[in-house]
C-alpha cells in the first residue's frame, strides 16, 4: 500500500468556490486520473453513478494518488502532476463478440470501452488512454494484458460494451481556480 507523504501538507493546493452547477449533486460515473509528464501516476473511479459527482471527484482524486498498483507521487512531483476528471456516459452493449469484431467498431480516441472475458474477468479503458495505442486491436490487445487476458486465449469470448465521457483537465499548480475545460480533450463521445 502507498504510504502517506508527510511533505503533503506544506503543498498549496490554491482555493475555488463551489459552483452553482446542479450537476455537482447528482449521482454520477466518475474516474479522476493523475499524470506526471504523461505517464498515469494513479487512476480510480466508478462505472456505477453511486456518488454525487462532488462527492466521486473528492474522493477519487484522494484515493487515485494512492492508488496501490502505482507508486504514490511525492511532493516533489507535485508541481508536475495533471488530473483528469471524467465523467462517463452509460456504457452501451456492443452487438459483436471477439476481439477481431470489437476492434472493428471502435472508433479511436472516441469510445470508452468495459471488456469482459467471463464473469469476473473484466477491465475498463477510458478514451483517454487512445493516446498512447491509436490501433483499436493493439488497444484492445493492451488492454487485455492489462488485465491478465490472452488475446489468443481469452480475444474469441470477449465481450465489450462503449461509453462516452466528458474530460476536464487541469495542471494542480493550476488549481487556484475552478477547472476548466481543456479545448483539445474537450468531449470524447462514444458508439451508442
Amino acid at each position: 500500500m502507498a504510504q502517506r507523504d508527510p511533505a503533503a501538507n506544506d503543498l498549496s493546493i490554491g482555493t475555488a468556490e463551489r459552483p452553482d452547477d446542479p450537476r455537482l449533486d447528482a449521482p454520477a460515473r466518475v474516474f479522476v486520473s493523475w499524470y506526471d509528464r504523461g505517464e498515469r501516476v494513479g487512476s480510480l473511479g466508478s462505472l456505477e453513478p453511486w456518488l454525487s459527482l462532488e462527492q466521486a471527484v473528492a474522493r477519487y482524486a484522494v484515493h487515485a494518488g494512492l492508488d496501490p498498483r502505482i507508486p504514490a507521487a511525492r511532493a516533489s512531483r507535485w508541481h508536475r502532476l495533471v488530473g483528469e476528471i471524467s465523467v462517463l456516459g452509460e456504457a452501451q452493449d456492443l452487438p459483436v463478440t471477439g476481439l477481431d469484431a470489437i476492434a472493428q467498431v471502435l472508433v479511436p480516441n472516441r469510445d470508452g470501452v468495459t471488456l469482459a472475458a467471463g464473469p469476473r474477468q473484466q477491465v475498463v479503458s477510458l478514451p483517454s488512454a487512445w493516446r498512447s495505442s491509436p490501433r483499436p486491436r493493439d488497444f484492445l490487445v493492451n488492454l487485455m494484458r492489462t488485465a491478465g487476458l490472452s488475446p489468443e486465449h481469452d480475444g474469441p469470448r470477449l465481450r465489450g460494451r462503449t461509453f462516452l465521457a466528458e474530460t476536464f483537465v487541469e495542471p494542480v499548480a493550476g488549481l487556484t481556480h475552478s477547472p476548466t475545460l481543456a479545448p483539445e480533450l474537450e468531449l470524447q463521445v462514444g458508439a451508442a
